[in-house]
């Protein structure tokens, strides 16, 4: 996955080939034909490992807040305390190049940001309301990843603790209505 990035920022997604892949790892272009069978499948590959890394970090940011209200959004603050470096810009524009031409990194970025939703969804006593604090993380988060805009680290924290403001003003799901949504 390191040899997909690092041709990737040096020749761009459109350079970016199984064999550029393979010279670049040290390995034989029938070793990465094996493992990915094609561009998509490698750009999937790339994907997915990137979303495993970000899950890890998540998970940790999770198990920060467990048995509070709202946890899964508690920790998607936190994620956002941090700004992106210039790696996760790099990395954001390999997959967003990757989400406009195969459908199978689009269905893992659609299927995390689904599971984004209905995990803010079923912690909310107010849907509605949780959902538009997720709605402006993830803003924050894609106006940054995509280099459109980056906020000063104060303006950041200030934003952030914002949102947690409003999040602070939602008791929380009942574990009834919970395992009633679960089960939707």
């Amino acid at each position: 996955m390191n040899a997909v990035e690092n041709v990737a920022r040096r020749e761009g997604v459109s350079g970016l080939s199984i064999d550029a892949v393979a010279k670049e790892a040290g390995i034989s272009k029938s070793s990465v034909v094996y493992d990915c069978g094609s561009k998509a499948a490698l750009l999937t590959a790339f994907t997915r490992h990137q979303l495993c890394q970000y899950q890890e970090r998540f998970d940790e940011a999770l198990r920060a807040h467990a048995g509070q209200p709202n946890a899964w959004l508690r920790a998607m603050i936190d994620m956002g305390r941090e700004a992106p470096t210039d790696d996760d810009v790099a990395i954001t524009m390999l997959i967003s190049a990757s989400l406009g031409e195969h459908a199978e990194c689009r269905d893992l970025m659609r299927e995390s940001l689904a599971e984004d939703a209905r995990r803010v969804a079923a912690d909310a006593e107010d849907q509605g309301k949780m959902l538009q604090v997720l709605l402006a993380v993830h803003g924050l988060f894609f106006l940054e990843c995509f280099g459109l805009h980056r906020f000063d680290e104060i303006t950041r924290q200030e934003l952030l603790d914002g949102l947690m403001d409003t999040l602070e003003t939602d008791a929380g799901s009942s574990p009834a209505t919970s395992a009633s949504s679960d089960d939707t």
